[in-house]
C-alpha cells in the first residue's frame, strides 16, 4: 500500500512539475511576442517616415530639375543680351562715325553760310520759322540718332545686369536645394540603419520564440515520460505485492487438505495469471514510445541589404507598374518593407541595382530599392503603385533613372 501511495505521489508530482513549467514558459513566450508586437511597429513607424522622406525627396528633385531649366534660359538670356550690347555699341560706334564725317563735310563746304543764307531769304516769318526748324533737324538728327542708341545700349546693358542678378540668385537657390538632399540623404540612411537594426531584433526575437516553444515541448515530452514511468513503476509494485500476497496465502493453504490445497492453487495460479496480464500491460505501456514534438517553426530571416550602394549613376530602364492590391500578392516586400506603410518602392534586380539604393525614377520622383521578382532581371524595374488602376495605367515604359545612393 505504501508503496502505491509513493507511485502516486510521483504521478501527481510529474504533472505538478509540467505544470509548472508549462505556466513559466508561457510566460516567457508572451513577454517574446509582446516584444516582437513592439519591434514591428517601431518598423512600420521607421518606414511610414522613409515614405514622408522620399515624397520630400522627390518633391525636391522637381525642384532642382525646374531651376536647372531655369538656370540654362537665364544663361542663355544673358549671352543673347551679351551679344545683343555688343552690336548696339557697335551701330552706336558707326554713327559717331557717320556725324564725324558730317561735320568735316559742312566744314569744307561752307555749310554755315549756306544755312544763314536760306534763312535770310525768307520771304515771310512762316518760311523763316520752316526754314530755321528745317535746318535745327537737320543738325540735330545724326544727333538724336546717336543719343538713341546710346540709351538702347544702357538699357541692354542694365538688362544683362538684372539676368546675371538673376542667374546668381537661382544658382544660389540650387546650392541650398541640394544641400537640404543632401540632409534628406542623410536622414535616410539613418532612418534605413534603424529600420534594419530593428529587422535584425525582430529575426532575433522570431529565433528566441521558436527556441521557446521547442524548448516548452521538450520539457512537456520529459514530464510524459516521467508520468508514464512513473505510472509504470506503481503498476510494477501494485503487481509485485499482489504476487507476495497470493504465496502467502499458498503457504498458508499447503497444510490443509489436498482438496483444499489444490483449490489454494488454483487460485494462486489465476491470481499470478492475472498479475502477469497486468505486468504485461504495464511493460507494454511503458514501451510505447513518446510522441515526437513538432519541429518548431523557423522563421524567415530578413535579408539584409547590401552596404555598398551606387551613387548618381542613370540607367536607360524598362519600367512596369504594379500595387499590393492585386490579388494574391503580399503586403511586405522581399526586404521586409509594409507596402501599406511605404508605398514608395520598386522591385529591381539587385545585381543591376542594389537593394536599399534611393532612385529617381523620370517624371515620378524618388523610390526606395526594396524588392524583387522573377521577372525583373538585367535593365527593368517595377513600380508599385498604391492602386491597380494606376499600375495599369502605367502599363510599361521605357524611362531614364538615376541611382541616388
Amino acid at each position: 500500500m505504501k508503496k502505491n501511495i509513493v507511485g502516486l505521489v510521483i504521478v501527481i508530482a510529474s504533472i505538478l512539475n509540467m505544470s509548472v513549467a508549462s505556466v513559466a514558459s508561457a510566460s516567457t513566450l508572451e513577454v517574446i511576442q509582446q516584444q516582437q508586437e513592439q519591434k514591428k511597429d517601431e518598423i512600420n513607424s521607421l518606414q511610414s517616415e522613409v515614405n514622408s522622406v522620399l515624397e520630400e525627396v522627390s518633391d525636391l528633385s522637381r525642384v532642382l530639375a525646374e531651376l536647372d531649366t531655369e538656370i540654362e534660359q537665364k544663361k542663355s538670356e544673358v549671352e543673347q543680351t551679351e551679344a545683343e550690347v555688343a552690336e548696339q555699341e557697335e551701330l552706336v560706334a558707326a554713327r559717331l562715325d557717320q556725324a564725324r564725317e558730317r561735320l568735316q563735310s559742312i566744314q569744307l563746304n561752307d555749310f554755315s553760310g549756306n544755312v544763314v543764307l536760306a534763312i535770310l531769304e525768307a520771304e515771310s516769318l512762316g518760311d523763316l520759322l520752316s526754314r530755321t526748324l528745317a535746318v535745327v533737324r537737320l543738325t540735330d538728327a545724326s544727333n538724336q540718332q546717336i543719343v538713341s542708341a546710346e540709351e538702347e545700349v544702357q538699357k541692354l546693358a542694365d538688362l544683362q545686369e538684372k539676368l546675371i542678378v538673376s542667374h546668381q540668385e537661382l544658382e544660389e537657390q540650387k546650392a541650398e536645394a541640394l544641400v537640404q538632399r543632401d540632409r534628406f540623404d542623410d536622414k535616410l540612411n539613418s532612418l534605413q540603419a534603424l529600420i534594419q537594426n530593428n529587422q535584425e531584433e525582430l529575426t532575433t526575437l522570431v529565433k528566441r520564440e521558436a527556441a521557446e516553444e521547442a524548448r516548452i515541448e521538450e520539457a512537456r515530452r520529459v514530464a510524459r515520460e516521467e508520468a508514464q514511468r512513473a505510472a509504470a513503476e506503481a503498476e510494477q509494485a501494485q503487481a509485485k505485492a499482489a504476487r507476495q500476497t497470493a504465496e502467502a496465502r499458498a503457504s498458508q493453504s499447503s497444510q490443509e487438505v489436498s482438496t483444499s490445497s489444490s483449490d489454494s492453487t488454483e487460485t494462486v495460479s489465476a491470481s499470478e495469471t492475472v498479475s502477469s496480464s497486468n505486468t504485461s500491460n504495464a511493460s507494454s505501456s511503458a514501451s510505447q514510445p513518446a510522441k515526437t514534438s513538432k519541429p518548431a517553426a523557423q522563421s524567415k530571416p530578413a535579408p539584409s541589404q547590401p552596404a555598398s550602394q551606387s551613387s548618381a549613376k542613370t540607367l536607360r530602364v524598362q519600367a512596369t507598374g504594379y500595387s499590393t492590391k492585386q490579388p494574391n500578392l503580399s503586403t511586405h516586400t522581399a526586404t521586409g518593407i509594409d507596402l501599406r506603410v511605404n508605398p514608395r518602392v520598386i522591385a529591381v534586380d539587385p545585381r543591376v541595382i542594389p537593394l536599399g539604393s534611393m532612385v529617381e525614377v523620370e517624371g515620378m520622383g524618388v523610390y526606395i530599392a526594396g524588392d524583387t521578382g522573377g521577372a525583373i532581371k538585367g535593365n527593368i524595374i517595377d513600380i508599385h503603385f498604391e492602386t491597380v488602376a494606376q499600375a495599369l495605367n502605367w502599363g510599361r515604359r521605357n524611362v531614364t533613372i538615376r541611382i541616388l545612393k
